[in-house]
């Protein structure tokens, strides 16, 4: 069984593409935990609607809004498959995505994946799709994340008690780094995915941001809060991300 897990907020707009896209999967072993966290608008509504057709799909209301890491921790605790993926509720796959994470997975003996994703819009409109590196260590992870969450699957023998920390910014980003303290490699399935619905409120959207809290990532996680450290290894992280932005992670139009 693969666990999905699906940290949920006020997503009323998109949370039913989103379950579509796996109900829709050619892998049919799975179970899909939505975790809403405090949403107000008719989220979980809809979740409900689906739940009581197919009781594949559990829905979890948290009492209290925490942010996204912890509701993908939430998640996590009630998963009884042996693989675990993430899904958040504005994005979606494609409908093989499952099959092939599985059989690659198996078939290589990895600790677990990820894949090449496309970025769309809030019409799910986009022709910019992302080629991420074949294979991350801890090593090169912590000059850039390359991950999306919503492309990975892990086995769960690996994950054991790694949970996101209790951050609302980057949270991902630290998860997948104390991954790969406990696996050498993390690898990636050469096809395109997923599809990453970037919002116009998002973290992601918003550069300033975005740069300000991988900085205390940064700061935070590898230096105990030295920003002279941090700042060090920050003008690294960005001359990699501006070389990868030219050339890793090529742009294509699949």
């Amino acid at each position: 069984m693969v666990s999905i897990v699906t940290p949920m907020y006020n997503s009323a707009k998109f949370i039913e593409t989103t379950i579509i896209s796996v109900i829709n999967q050619t892998y049919n072993n799975w179970e899909l935990i939505i975790v809403d966290d405090c949403s107000t608008d008719k989220s979980i509504d809809i979740v409900r609607g689906f739940a009581e057709k197919d009781d594949r799909i559990k829905l979890l209301e948290q009492p209290n809004n925490q942010g996204a890491g912890v509701a993908r921790n939430v998640g996590m605790d009630h998963a009884k498959g042996e693989f675990i993926a993430f899904l958040d509720a504005d994005d979606y796959w494609d409908e093989k995505k499952i099959e092939i994470q599985v059989n690659s997975i198996n078939k290589n003996q990895w600790a677990g994946s990820f894949s090449w994703y496309k970025n769309v819009n809030e019409d799910g409109n986009g022709a910019t799709s992302f080629v991420v590196p074949s294979r991350l260590s801890f090593k090169r992870l912590r000059f850039n994340n390359y991950i999306l969450t919503s492309s990975l699957m892990l086995k769960r023998e690996v994950v054991k008690d790694v949970r996101f920390p209790l951050m609302r910014k980057r949270q991902d980003w630290i998860f997948f780094l104390e991954i790969l303290k406990r696996t050498q490699y993390l690898y990636c399935v050469d096809e395109l995915l997923v599809f990453y619905r970037k919002s116009s409120n998002s973290l992601s959207s918003n550069k300033l941001r975005l740069i300000k809290a991988n900085f205390e990532v940064i700061s935070n996680y590898f230096y105990d809060g030295n920003k002279l450290k941090g700042g060090l290894h920050f003008i690294i992280f960005l001359m990699y991300y501006f070389h990868n932005k030219l050339f890793l992670l090529r742009k294509t139009n699949q």
